[in-house]
């Protein structure tokens, strides 16, 4: 093979926390898809906030169990939007931890390219045990585009400029 030989990109998974702010991740995602004729894969891990020995107000065993159903339903109202664009997408749901469950599914699937948005948010997590993209980028046998986010303030004009070329 020659080493300049162009790269094959058949499947690319795109986790995604369903937020405004990470739907960058997804356009990038989006536009490779097109652009190579590859498999989509939109994957959201719903992180579940405590542990078993954790004690729970009346009532509040039912939270989880909405978020879950409205994160499911939102998830699958973004593939839909995104097989508008591009048919060959598809969306999984998992509830887990993050890091695991995107390296899960990378490999269950045989992804190509893993397209993850950064966050700037929850500082003191990521001080102490590194971002999701960090651990992906340790954790996972293809390579990982890393989005940036917007900065804060940005109008929403300069969100809606399209992806690169």
């Amino acid at each position: 093979m020659n080493r300049w030989s162009p790269v094959e990109i058949k499947t690319i998974l795109v986790p995604t926390d369903l937020r405004a702010e990470s739907m960058n991740a997804v356009r990038y995602a989006l536009t490779l898809a097109k652009q190579f004729d590859a498999n989509l894969t939109l994957l959201h891990v719903l992180e579940e906030p405590y542990t078993s020995d954790t004690e729970l107000e009346p009532g509040a065993q039912e939270l989880p169990v909405l978020k879950k159903g409205n994160e499911e339903r939102e998830l699958a109202l973004l593939e839909e939007e995104i097989r508008l664009e591009h048919r060959n997408c598809r969306s999984c749901f998992r509830v887990g931890i993050p890091f695991r469950q995107i390296v899960h599914e990378a490999e269950n699937i045989a992804a190509s390219l893993i397209v993850i948005s950064s966050h700037s948010y929850r500082w003191l997590e990521r001080l102490l045990h590194g971002s999701t993209a960090e651990i992906l980028l340790h954790r996972t046998l293809c390579p990982v585009l890393v989005v940036k986010e917007p900065a804060l303030g940005q109008d929403s004009e300069a969100r809606e400029t399209p992806a690169p070329r």
